[in-house]
């Protein structure tokens, strides 16, 4: 244990002595500077011990303070000036934002940039909950974080376990930089032991009929006067996607001219390249009925990196996805105006139609969508991919090739819909789960019309934002949730 004693140095020029709290261990001396000074008439005749009396009462209740921090941890090991810096340490809160922040810009600098954007949206809205920009450690308790998850429960099915779980995870790493456990020290306590983190929802089932992919498909896009339009880019990256197993929009975008070589598109799955021991990687045959569609986008200039030319209108993979969603929404409204269906769902619907039309086992549907399986194995096995190529072209010739339809199609109860202007309707909107509004009343036709109505009911400062609207009729004892941004 340390040995700690309030002592002087040097006279100031003033003629007074400033005070110091000096650690003595394993022979090493370290000094810790108090507020405190005394003049000669406080210092013994030999100018080596301290005789004011307030001064003397005022370090023996700072020394036992240390003494009783010290005494929490095995100091045998240390140099004196670990001492020291355990002690001024102790009761120092660190910011969990700061923190937070910071982790975040390693995920980047790793390459997780779009991994780091639930970490970052995570913060924000634990931020928001706890009202400031700088959190620190000392308020994250069990008790705070479950009300916290709490508020949760009303925003999107995922976020209630994926924010969650993307705090835990900068708490973690926090133990694991500011704790040392073979030196016995414990700077953060772990509250997630008492908190109860949600599953979130099964997600929907996006996938699309093969009946309304033909017709997806079958569409012409309208003229336009620019080059490669949005509806025409929607349809076509579709394809693409659709005809290569579910290639994902940030796979499409960011390939490279050498990922591309006799007729096969190799690759490495963003989303898990960095997280996988053989970084995602997977070869997909660009079918012949494909081809034309896919070498149509292949960039024509030669100092340029990139296999496709999205890159010379586009700066991000989300500007890249957001513009072809625009146009797949365009096409959408003219096969069937209100239906919704994003790049994402023609991943699902090739999975499905792989599995349910085309016989393939739920691993080879993994495999083809390239998901993790079989980890070991690849290690070892130099992996053949053709039996994903001829899986592929089996789900092309069933979508193009005959007339059949799905065998699973999920039909829309539209039961709730059918409102009558004589029943007894109750409207709530929400905005960020707080409720702002609500109606209670009769002559509604339908659900547009209340929403209309509660729309024009919102506070004035509500506008650009998502509210969310929940309606129950009240006579068919039915209830239904819509969103809609205003």
């Amino acid at each position: 244990m340390a040995t700690l004693k309030a002592i002087v140095k040097t006279k100031m020029r003033n003629g007074m002595y400033k005070v110091y709290i000096r650690f003595t261990h394993n022979r090493q001396f370290s000094y810790m500077r108090t507020s405190w000074m005394v003049n000669e008439k406080g210092l013994s005749d030999d100018k080596k011990d301290i005789i004011d009396p307030f001064v003397i009462q005022q370090t023996s209740i700072l020394i036992e303070e240390c003494y009783n921090k010290l005494n929490q941890v095995d100091t045998s090991k240390w140099s004196a000036k670990e001492v020291l810096e355990f002690v001024l340490e102790y009761e120092k809160d660190i910011s969990f934002s700061d923190y937070a922040r910071l982790h975040i810009d390693k995920m980047i600098k790793r390459g997780q940039e779009r991994t780091s954007r639930n970490y970052k949206w995570a913060l924000q809205h634990l931020e928001k909950f706890a009202r400031t920009d700088n959190l620190m450690f000392s308020r994250l308790t069990s008790a705070f974080l479950n009300r916290w998850i709490e508020t949760l429960s009303q925003t999107t099915t995922r976020s209630k376990e994926q924010y969650p779980v993307c705090i835990r995870e900068i708490y973690k790493a926090a133990i694991m930089e500011f704790n040392d456990e073979e030196r016995g020290l414990s700077k953060l306590n772990n509250p997630w032991s008492k908190v109860k983190i949600p599953r979130s929802d099964v997600p929907e089932k996006r996938a699309i009929p093969a009946s309304k992919l033909r017709a997806f498909f079958n569409v012409v896009p309208d003229r336009s006067r620019f080059t490669n339009p949005l509806m025409e880019v929607g349809q076509d990256v579709a394809l693409i996607s659709f005809c290569m197993c579910g290639l994902n929009a940030v796979d499409i975008f960011n390939a490279k001219k050498d990922q591309y070589n006799n007729g096969i598109f190799h690759y490495e799955r963003q989303k898990t390249r960095s997280a996988r021991s053989d970084r995602g990687y997977f070869e997909v045959r660009v079918p012949p009925f494909l081809k034309p569609t896919f070498e149509k986008y292949l960039s024509k200039k030669a100092d340029s990196p990139w296999l496709f030319n999205f890159h010379d209108r586009l700066s991000t993979s989300d500007s890249f996805c957001a513009n072809v969603n625009v146009g797949i929404k365009q096409v959408w409204e003219k096969v069937e105006p209100g239906f919704r269906a994003s790049l994402y769902a023609f991943r699902h619907s090739w999975a499905t139609i792989a599995q349910n039309e085309c016989g393939a086992t739920m691993n080879e549907v993994d495999f083809g969508l390239n998901h993790s399986i079989n980890r070991m194995a690849r290690v070892y096995v130099k992996i053949d991919y053709t039996p994903v190529w001829i899986l592929n072209e089996k789900v092309i010739d069933f979508v193009f090739f005959t007339d059949n339809e799905s065998k699973h199609i999920e039909k829309e109860d539209k039961s709730f819909e059918r409102i009558s202007k004589y029943n007894n309707v109750r409207a709530e909107a929400y905005v960020m789960g707080k409720m702002v509004c609500a109606i209670e009343d009769t002559g509604f036709s339908n659900v547009d019309q209340i929403m209309d109505k509660l729309t024009t009911m919102l506070p004035k400062k509500i506008s650009n934002a998502r509210v969310q609207f929940k309606i129950t009729n009240i006579d068919k004892e039915l209830t239904q949730m819509y969103q809609r941004l205003v």
